[in-house]
């Protein structure tokens, strides 16, 4: 039982880590659009 927990914690971790890796990607994409966008060659 308290291996599952521990499973179930390192889970929940990795699972939040991988969350704020992926908001980083989109919000660095976005700031490149915009620059794209908006920028002037």
């Amino acid at each position: 039982m308290a291996l599952g927990l521990a499973a179930m914690h390192v889970l929940e971790v990795m699972f939040f880590v991988g969350m704020a890796g992926s908001a980083i990607v989109v919000v660095i994409s976005f700031v490149e659009d915009i620059q794209e966008l908006f920028g002037e060659d």
